[in-house]
């Protein structure tokens, strides 16, 4: 009696265990589908290059109204209070904007890494599907 629960406890770990390995087997993360893949390369398109240089041209005018201009509207207030008194700020985002590294590109959005000094940022461009871009973060 006491081998036939021996036995039976046995099928069931050994099918637990079985399972927890199919489990684990075929559930990796680097398939998911929400996960970030670094093999994805995005190109930058040409309407994305000339935005980021006019950013460029704007930041190193260091005028805070030729870099407002070209923030979206939600953003303006944070980036108005952030660009008061910085021009030596506003140069050395230029210098990483000339250094940019797409991130994610498609036809509304755009994210770009660039380091300043020694530190890693990331900036956001957005489209609202009018063809004008505009900066949403830095």
């Amino acid at each position: 009696m006491n081998t036939r629960r021996i036995r039976s406890s046995r099928w069931f770990f050994g099918i637990l265990t079985v399972s927890l390995l199919i489990i684990c087997h075929t559930c990796t993360n680097k398939d998911a589908p929400n996960s970030p893949n670094d093999d994805q390369t995005f190109s930058e398109t040409p309407v994305l290059k000339a935005f980021s240089d006019s950013l460029i041209t704007a930041f190193n005018s260091e005028d805070e109204e030729q870099v407002l201009d070209l923030v979206s509207s939600e953003y303006f207030a944070a980036c108005d209070e952030e660009l008061d008194g910085t021009a030596n700020t506003m140069t050395a985002v230029a210098q990483a904007l000339e250094k940019r590294k797409l991130v994610f590109a498609n036809a509304l959005y755009a994210e770009y890494k660039v380091t300043i000094d020694g530190a890693e940022h990331r900036v956001a461009y957005s489209n609202c599907g009018d063809g004008r871009w505009q900066l949403i973060r830095f």
